[in-house]
């Protein structure tokens, strides 16, 4: 592989996505850089009210990538894969367990995303 994935972010799951946007912005004074109705994104935070990613809610975090098909081949030998290779919305995602079976996605971005950027 070419690259390294970097940090992107994590993702917490809620039960209402407002009350929880409020609770982080009015409270702990974060800011908003991503909305869309299910999914607000913090600096490297974000929290969703849609499907989780692994069918679990518990928090995810997504390692960046350019070209998921070329990290995808680079490390589908090297590690377990959870999740094949699929597009989504927002971008092209795949997930791999770490050594204590955690999953971790690697997620190339999509150019246009559902989420908007917040000025």
């Amino acid at each position: 592989m070419t690259e390294k994935p970097k940090f992107g972010f994590i993702v917490e799951y809620v039960n209402d996505i407002e009350a929880s946007k409020r609770f982080y912005v009015d409270v702990l004074g974060l800011k908003v850089e991503r909305e869309h109705p299910t999914f607000v994104q913090f600096e490297t935070f974000a929290i969703a009210a849609d499907e989780p990613m692994g069918g679990e809610t518990e928090q995810e975090i997504f390692w960046l990538v350019n070209d998921a098909d070329a990290a995808f081949s680079s490390l589908a030998p090297k590690a377990e894969v959870c999740l094949p290779i699929k597009q989504v919305p927002f971008g092209k995602v795949f997930g791999v367990r770490d050594l204590d079976g955690r999953p971790r996605y690697i997620l190339e971005l999509a150019k246009n995303r559902p989420s908007q950027e917040v000025k």
